[in-house]
């Protein structure tokens, strides 16, 4: 399973430079989850090459608590760029 960390770190990157390179004209959307994934590379990362144990503890909340953050991010930006769009 050691490897499978490692193959996250890498999907979390590939999605980061994909966001980046395809939403360039999705403004503020794309953006914003160019940063989550590029929070998950690092968080990933982390417990990947650390050897951290990034998901339990204080670490585990703060982890939930930035998820929610951007979630709550992506649903306003999304509903904001959906009613003005009308």
């Amino acid at each position: 399973m050691e490897l499978m960390q490692y193959v996250y770190v890498f999907l979390w990157a590939a999605l980061a430079v994909m966001t980046v390179i395809a939403g360039r004209k999705e403004g503020l959307l794309a953006a914003v989850m160019a940063a989550f994934f590029v929070f998950m590379t690092v968080w990933y990362g982390i417990r990947a090459f650390a050897g951290i144990n990034m998901f339990d503890g204080a670490l585990g909340i703060v982890f939930k608590c930035v998820l929610g953050a951007f979630a709550a991010a992506l649903a306003v930006i999304w509903i904001i760029k959906r009613k003005s769009g009308r």
